[in-house]
């Protein structure tokens, strides 16, 4: 196996989930997933330790990729907290009862994701979809870890308050 193969292997399902859930459309990930791929592969030399981590480095260049893709095709749907990144891969399946609790959940996530700013989802997408840490995600948003961390705490209370009446 080749140090490439052993990284595809280590992050693409962490990458993958977090482009899934910022577009809430399998294929288009896929796709996007294919050019975050490409271009790691094809930049690959140009990757600098001292610059930051292989994680830092993959996630900024799926950011990229996302935004582009959104930005071209005007994508504004609202990703799902309810969902884990092993729901979101294919192939699983859920029995009635569970996907009818999941849906209803769902909805009740998204009206409180649609209170948050596209900042806030990405934040969130990338801490607890990919498990970024603090340190990661500044890196990849070129914020403060400080500020991500603070953004992070604003953005989870939000969806607390929202969610507590139900």
């Amino acid at each position: 196996m080749t140090s490439f193969e052993a990284l595809y292997n280590q992050y693409f399902k962490p990458v993958y989930a977090y482009v899934v859930t910022r577009i809430n459309d399998p294929a288009a990930a896929e796709d996007i997933c294919a050019g975050t791929w490409k271009k790691c592969y094809e930049h690959l030399a140009s990757y600098d330790e001292a610059k930051g981590t292989f994680s830092q480095w993959i996630f900024t260049i799926a950011r990229n990729e996302t935004n582009m893709y959104r930005r071209l095709f005007w994508v504004k749907h609202f990703f799902s907290l309810a969902q884990t990144p092993d729901d979101l891969l294919p192939g699983k399946e859920k029995s009635p009862l569970e996907q009818l609790e999941q849906d209803s959940l769902q909805r009740q996530l998204l009206a409180a994701m649609a209170t948050l700013s596209e900042k806030e989802r990405d934040l969130l997408s990338l801490k607890f979809y990919s498990g970024l840490t603090n340190r990661e995600i500044a890196a990849v948003t070129r914020l403060s870890e400080s500020n991500v961390g603070t953004m992070l705490y604003r953005a989870v209370q939000k969806i607390r308050r929202y969610m507590e009446p139900l």
